[in-house]
Formats: C-alpha cells, sequence, structure tokens
C-alpha cells in the first residue's frame, strides 16, 4: 500500500467519526517508514487546513462539492493540499497518483472530475491563496488558516477580534510529544535513553516532571512508557494536577469524568495520601482507564455510570470536572474536531456542562473546592458556564487559581485560560469554585 493510498483511508476513516491519530496507528504495520510519514504529513496537512483546501476546491467546480460522494471530496482535499502545502511534491505527480486512486476506488467519471479540479489547484491555487490573503475579513482570515468561520466569530465575541486573530493562528501550531514522568527522579534516565534511540527530547521548564519531544511518538516505543514511567500528558493537562496538588489538603478527590485516566494518574503520583474515585459513563474508556491503572500500579476506585445521577461514599473534599467540550482548544493537536463541530453542537454541550457544575457543586464537601476544566477557548462553555452557577447560590465563591506566569491568561472575569502558544500546550480552561462552610454560610 502507497502513502497515498493509505491517507486516503485514513481521511476515509475520519469520516466515520474516527481520531486520525488511530487510524495512522493502524496504518502503521502496513506501510514501509517513508510510506507511513508520507500518509501522515499528508493526513494532517489535509485536515489542519480542511476549511481552505474546501473553499479552493468549491471555488473550482462547476457541480456543488455538496453532491459529491466523501471519497472523491477527500481525494480532492488531499491533493489540493499536497500541492500547496508540501513543496517536495511533484504537482503532475501526486495528482496521477490521487486520479488513479479514484479511478480504481470510486469510478472513471469521479477520477475526470478530481484530474480537472487538482489541474485548475496546480495553475491558480497559489492566487486563490493570495486573495484570501489581501483580505481584511474574519471569515477570510479563518478558512486561510484552517478554522470554520463561525468558530472564528465565536473567539471574536470573546476575547476580541485582534486576540481571535491570534488564537486563529494557533490552532495551526503543528504540535509535539510531551510526556509526564514519575517519579520525577527518573528524568535523567528517560532522557538518556530516548536521546540515544533518536528522539531529540529536554526536561520542561513549565512543569518539573514534563519531557519534551521535538516531534510526535508512539507512546509505547518512548522509554519508560511500559514500565509506567513515562506516560503522554500535555503540559495544559498537567497543569490542572498542580492546581488540585495545591488545593489538596484531605480526604476525597473525586475525578468525576475521568475519561481514560490520564489526569487520574497524575493525581495518584502527585498525592499519594489522597482517596481517588473516578467515574466514568462510557464502558470503552472505563476499560482503559482500568488499564492504565494497572500499567501505573496505582490505585484509584472506578465507578461506571451517569456522573449526574452517580454517589460518591463520602462528600470529597475536591472534585475534578474535565467537562465534555467542544476541544476547540486542542485542534492543532485533534484538526479533524473542527469538521465535526459546529455553533449549535456548541451550545448543546454547553447545556450538560451547566448540569455537571451544578452537580458537582451539590456533592463536593462544605468548605472543599470544585475544579472545572475545558478544553476549550470560547467562553460560552467556560466563564458563562461559571458566572450562571455562581449566580445561582449565595454558598459558593471563586478561588482564583493557583498558578501563574507568561502562559496564563486571565478569564473575562472567571478562571484562567492556557493559550496554544507552543507545540507541547493545548488551550484549556481551569476554574476554582469553592463551596463554603456552614458556618460561612450562616
Amino acid at each position: 500500500m502507497r502513502g497515498i493510498e493509505g491517507a486516503l483511508r485514513v481521511l476515509q476513516d475520519v469520516e466515520r467519526g474516527e481520531l486520525a491519530s488511530v487510524s495512522l496507528r493502524r496504518l502503521a504495520s502496513k506501510l514501509p517508514s517513508p510510506e507511513m510519514t508520507l500518509a501522515a504529513s499528508l493526513v494532517y496537512c489535509t485536515l489542519r487546513k480542511r476549511s481552505l483546501w474546501y473553499e479552493m476546491v468549491r471555488s473550482f467546480l462547476k457541480p456543488a462539492i455538496e453532491g459529491l460522494n466523501g471519497a472523491t471530496v477527500n481525494a480532492m482535499l488531499l491533493g489540493a493540499a499536497g500541492m500547496t502545502d508540501l513543496r517536495y511534491f511533484v504537482p503532475m505527480a501526486l495528482t496521477n497518483a490521487v486520479v488513479q486512486n479514484v479511478k480504481e476506488t470510486v469510478g472513471e467519471r469521479e477520477a475526470r472530475l478530481v484530474n480537472a479540479v487538482l489541474r485548475r489547484v496546480g495553475e491558480s491555487g497559489n492566487d486563490f491563496i493570495r486573495t484570501l490573503s489581501s483580505s481584511c475579513d474574519l471569515k477570510d482570515f479563518a478558512i486561510l488558516h484552517g478554522m470554520p468561520p463561525w468558530a472564528a466569530f465565536i473567539l471574536k465575541e470573546g476575547v476580541g477580534p485582534q486576540e481571535a486573530r491570534k488564537l486563529v493562528r494557533m490552532a495551526r501550531i503543528r504540535p509535539y510529544a510531551s510526556f509526564r514522568v514519575w517519579p520525577e527522579s527518573k528524568i535523567p534516565e528517560v532522557l538518556e535513553r530516548a536521546n540515544a534511540a533518536g528522539y531529540r527530547c529536554w526536561g520542561s521548564p513549565l512543569i518539573p516532571y514534563s519531557v519534551r519531544l521535538a516531534s510526535s511518538v508512539y507512546p509505547p516505543s518512548f522509554a519508560g512508557y511500559n514500565k509506567g514511567v513515562s506516560t503522554p500528558q500535555g503540559e495544559s493537562s498537567m497543569m490542572v494536577g498542580e492546581v488540585v496538588r495545591r488545593l489538596w489538603k484531605r480526604g476525597l478527590v473525586l475525578d468525576m469524568c475521568a475519561g481514560r485516566g490520564i489526569k487520574a494518574g497524575q493525581l495518584a503520583a502527585l498525592l499519594p495520601g489522597a482517596t481517588l474515585e473516578c467515574w466514568e459513563i462510557s464502558p470503552g474508556r472505563a476499560k482503559a482507564l482500568e488499564k492504565e491503572r494497572k500499567r501505573l500500579n496505582a490505585s484509584w476506585a472506578i465507578r461506571l455510570g451517569d456522573a449526574l445521577h452517580l454517589e460518591p461514599p463520602v462528600r470529597p473534599e475536591i472534585v475534578v470536572l474535565d467537562a465534555p467540550c467542544s476541544n476547540s482548544g486542542t485542534w492543532s493537536r485533534h484538526p479533524e474536531g473542527k469538521q465535526r463541530l459546529s455553533a449549535e453542537a456548541v451550545g448543546r454541550v454547553s447545556d450538560l456542562q451547566k448540569l455537571l457544575l451544578r452537580r458537582a457543586i451539590s456533592i463536593v464537601a462544605p468548605g472543599g473546592f470544585v475544579v472545572y476544566v475545558t478544553c476549550s477557548l470560547f467562553r460560552r462553555e467556560n466563564e458563562e458556564i461559571v458566572s450562571r452557577v455562581l449566580s445561582e447560590r449565595n454558598d459558593i465563591y471563586e478561588v482564583p487559581p493557583p498558578i501563574s506566569g507568561l502562559r496564563i491568561h486571565r478569564g473575562r472575569p472567571w478562571g484562567v485560560y492556557l493559550w496554544p502558544e507552543l507545540p507541547w500546550l493545548d488551550g484549556f480552561y481551569i476554574a476554582v469554585l469553592g463551596r463554603k462552610t456552614q458556618e460561612a454560610t450562616a
């Protein structure tokens, strides 16, 4: 299987709802290394600026693009991305390879259409980009940088036009891997082994137990992973654990939407004296959570069920609510998320976020804290949720998250943001809400 064919298969998997990274890992066993590198480059080049390639292709099509089958559209988008952004391609060679694949998998008629469009891209694609680049319109700016215009306008509502443009650009940053290394004393050994294996990596200046790589990596191949020493985790995510560590004094810590257990593993390491309980609604993620517990040889209780209805064994002193969200802060890492989301979907998820935050506040112990987290850059999922819940109760107050630094941006007015300004950072929002003691409420 060639790299181009593999890339088109991955794009089809993405259309069906799969993460590109998962599909690429499955592909790795079928392709030699050079072809695998080509496939990954084409996939992410296509996905990171999909809105640009979509508008470009649509402008060169006589039939409406919406009426074409997905495989044909993906072939056009991949061809446009490869010819325009990946300079090492000979345009004619790429066009011929893509057209041949469409001919074999879809049909002769569609192949002729793809051929005609890609030849137009080769002739006029750069002119299309120059026209967008000269525009002052936010919609054109968003398309140029691969962000859906509706998302850019939501950002503008939240942070203003100039900051919105910065965030639009940041969504294009190529992400690199970072690993949590625990215990911290293992960092020199991990760095030595990783560098000897050909990875360029170093200790993070932001998180003392984080290691940064100048590339991506398949986690099980990295030094220390199989022994539970190294865990892939973005540094923004690690900051959540740091917030909890600085708040915790005693008692139960509840990870209310635990997912696959990455934060749970960090909390288990940072808070060895804490009782840790993890809730997860998805059976598949709960299995991954159990697998992660075994890999780390950690201790935490797992409860499968809906966080809106589960009851903790005792009132937790800290509830960590990493709420389901748009994931707009991770679009550089998972660019396929941009094409699956809509403004309407953001509204629906914000309704769930309000319910979950209300539930977290109702179960946390008096004198305890709720740490509300999203990997979203949208105020309607962040400050607006916090504001709504604060206005409903007089026993809840905001606590400025106990972190600071150049990468921390104060919310308007609640919580803080970590922006995706570096390849090891995702966009995150963190707000801490304290529940007053009964004496303070009286």
